[in-house]
């Protein structure tokens, strides 16, 4: 026990003089305004700042209203609407809650009275990924509560019923979990899903590391970027690297409040480097690995076929948690740099503090 307990003291001293030695070299090199890319109004849920299609709120409280329905030719399972909503509340609240650092709070007010029959055969509603937006608002008008539509909800004589809606079917309940809810209310405040539409592994762009990509993936909290598009990162918990030359920073874990977040390497107009330090933590306690995770943002590209990338530091190493890319991130004792040649950026690791992460950013 006393072996354990000075080698656990030898590590943050020489930590703290790998911190003295590289803080001769600058922070961020330029206002962190710089490094905030406007949204592209012409591409669907653009990854950038300032979309605009009547987002919900993102910070204070998202109230929505909830209602149970089933279908002439699959009849609710379940005797009492109450179960599903016990199994979604307030889980996916808390959430959201842990995620915006407190910032957003979700309330769901449910009709928990009955499962409402919809007039139509479930088969004849077409419900499958790539429904199109007459089929959403089909469906929307029959059930009178709402698919992931990104459009405002009236019923057939006019009344307004709602700004943005969502829905799940008992895939979320026999397979997503309650995360099903936060994936598809996240949809309502404008975030794109980083999961490919055109049929290949959920994963490929992403892995398992957001939400908003695969639901059940081991590290479902929302990227640093996300979170500051959000408001849930103020512009001080981000450091902005935009031109060329060596800049030291340190990252505390993003799913902790408090501290800096991320550094964003801007390429160019369109898009950006992004590194964070994601820790086991949080709602990401279930991660099969850690460190510093690196990936790319474009606000060209649409919703489904790639905005956010990340970037592979142990490409074939077979990943973790089925898949790929779910070790992609960069450590202390393991693959401590990387670089991206066609951007002439390197990001390397420099030591550790605690829970904190020092790192080098590169710019050629």
């Amino acid at each position: 026990m006393r072996w354990s307990s000075l080698a656990n003291r030898a590590w943050p001293l020489g930590a703290i003089i790998t911190r003295t030695l590289t803080a001769k070299l600058p922070g961020p090199n330029a206002d962190s305004s710089a490094c905030k890319l406007a949204a592209d109004q012409n591409v669907y849920l653009s990854a950038g700042f300032g979309y605009e299609l009547n987002c919900a709120p993102s910070v204070g409280t998202l109230s929505a209203f909830m209602i149970f329905v089933d279908f002439p030719d699959q009849g609710a399972d379940e005797s009492t609407p109450e179960v599903l909503h016990d199994f979604f509340l307030p889980s996916a609240a808390d959430w959201y809650d842990g995620a915006s650092y407190g910032a957003l709070g979700l309330s769901v007010t449910a009709d928990t009275s009955r499962f409402y029959r919809m007039p139509s055969t479930a088969a004849s509603y077409n419900w499958e990924r790539g429904l199109t937006a007459e089929q959403h608002q089909h469906y929307i008008q029959d059930a009178l509560a709402a698919p992931t539509f990104m459009g405002d909800v009236t019923t057939r004589d006019g009344t307004y019923v709602a700004r943005k809606s969502v829905t799940f079917g008992y895939d979320g309940y026999r397979t997503w979990g309650s995360l099903v809810l936060n994936h598809e209310t996240g949809h309502t405040m404008c975030l794109p899903d980083y999961y490919p539409f055109n049929g290949s592994a959920t994963g490929l762009f992403i892995g398992g590391w957001d939400l908003m990509g695969l639901i059940s993936g081991p590290s479902p909290d929302y990227f640093a970027w996300d979170k500051w598009r959000l408001g849930w990162l103020s512009d001080d918990q981000v450091d902005c690297v935009a031109e060329a030359g060596q800049t030291a920073h340190v990252l505390s874990p993003l799913e902790a409040p408090g501290g800096k977040k991320a550094v964003v390497v801007k390429h160019n107009d369109t898009s950006v480097l992004v590194a964070e330090l994601r820790s086991p933590i949080g709602v990401d306690s279930a991660s099969c690995a850690t460190g510093i995770l690196l990936y790319t943002v474009s606000t060209t590209i649409a919703t489904g076929e790639g905005p956010v990338r990340v970037l592979d530091a142990t490409p074939g190493s077979g990943g973790c948690a089925g898949d790929e890319l779910d070790d992609a991130t960069l450590t202390v004792d393991g693959v401590s740099s990387y670089t991206h040649a066609e951007w002439h950026v390197k990001i390397a690791v420099v030591g550790r503090v605690g829970e904190d992460y020092e790192i080098r950013v590169t710019v050629a």
